[in-house]
């Protein structure tokens, strides 16, 4: 018996050993971690500050072209588009921006609709006097703010590039109830919880889930690793991604406002390869659902007189832009639109006297 017993203190003792040296070293870790500043500036755009970042080619170029503004996707920060960003930029000015709350942006404590968030994204505009007009690059739910935008600020707007673009229809023409999207942010919600107590008790020094787990992380460049490895530890770094997703239905009737993109260039541009398993709701076909998404994104183009429908059949949704050989597909599409859009700003030549 008393054997049994020294055997039973000696496993609770490695037991506790287990669990609290990992915590240990970690908050040890995360007291002396030290904070990533911003590649950009922070700009009052009225009560709060927007993280902004700019950059251009390295070498002079007799293009001209206009300026490339990057909407991000929900709830995801700006240096996951480093190789859009990069991409582009060699070519012409490109700006890429954090909406409220996300990455080192400042929260709004606004509502998430799109509405709020182009007049956020004009102001912004405005304080860094972003020549207008310009080419317009969003990723997923920017396909809801893209439109709204053009909606409310037609002058600004040049053209378009949507990168597998959200749709105000999405859910329901893919056989996702109401019921189960919200069952879907539950879930989320708990599994970012989770993660946050990890974060709380400095585990997520010694792994952090949230950027490890993506396979295309470790292929980014140092600093794009640091950068994403400390926002996904802010706070409140969920937060406002979730605010958006709540926000999705009364952007998405906003959205739904603008009728006609007009005759500006625009390319949609379509990731074929379904979503990963556990997004969709149980019941829910992952390969229908992302058949009739690339319907709705044949829908979008369509809404432009010169819309141009493109598939990148090696990408799934995060893939297009954090993938480097997606990434590189999608760049030039960017690139032709801002070329079209020179030659549509243009005037037209006189005629000889």
């Amino acid at each position: 018996m008393k054997l049994f017993k020294k055997i039973l203190k000696i496993a609770g003792i490695s037991l506790l050993l287990i669990i609290t040296v990992p915590i240990l070293i970690g908050l040890a870790l995360k007291f002396f971690a030290n904070a990533e500043p911003p590649p950009g500036k922070l700009v009052d755009v009225g009560g709060y500050k927007l993280h902004i970042n700019c950059v251009g080619p390295t070498q002079p170029t007799d293009e001209d072209l206009p300026t490339v503004v990057i909407e991000a996707g929900a709830g995801t920060a700006s240096p996951n588009y480093y190789l859009i960003l990069n991409g582009v930029a060699e070519k012409t000015k490109v700006c890429i921006y954090d909406r409220a709350g996300l990455a080192w942006s400042e929260e709004s404590n606004l509502p998430r609709d799109a509405k709020t968030i182009s007049n956020a994204l004009h102001t912004l505009l405005d304080k860094e006097g972003i020549e207008r007009p310009f080419v317009f690059a969003g990723h997923s739910i920017a396909g809801l703010y893209m439109r709204d935008y053009v909606e409310r600020y037609p002058e600004d707007v040049a053209g378009l590039v949507f990168l597998d673009p959200s749709h105000p229809d999405q859910l329901a023409r893919g056989g996702v109830s109401k019921a189960q999207t919200e069952e879907m942010i539950a879930s989320a919600k708990t599994m970012i919880s989770i993660v946050q107590w990890l974060n709380t008790l400095g585990l997520t020094e010694l792994y952090n889930p949230v950027v490890q787990m993506s396979p295309d992380y470790a292929a980014a460049p140092e600093d794009v690793q640091r950068q994403l490895d400390y926002l996904s530890k802010r706070p409140t770094a969920f937060d406002a991604g979730f605010a958006e997703l709540d926000g999705f239905d009364a952007a998405g009737k906003q959205a739904a406002l603008n009728k006609s993109l007009g005759d500006r260039p625009v390319i949609v541009i379509s990731a074929t390869q379904p979503l990963p398993d556990g997004i969709l709701p149980e019941g829910v076909s992952k390969e229908k659902f992302q058949a009739e998404f690339v319907k709705l994104h044949v829908e979008i183009a369509a809404l432009s007189a010169r819309g141009e429908h493109i598939k990148i059949d090696t990408a799934d949704h995060m893939g297009l832009i954090t993938n480097k050989d997606n990434a590189a597909k999608a760049v030039p599409y960017i690139i032709k639109v801002a070329r079209e859009s020179k030659k549509k700003m243009e005037p037209p030549l006189k005629p000889e006297e």
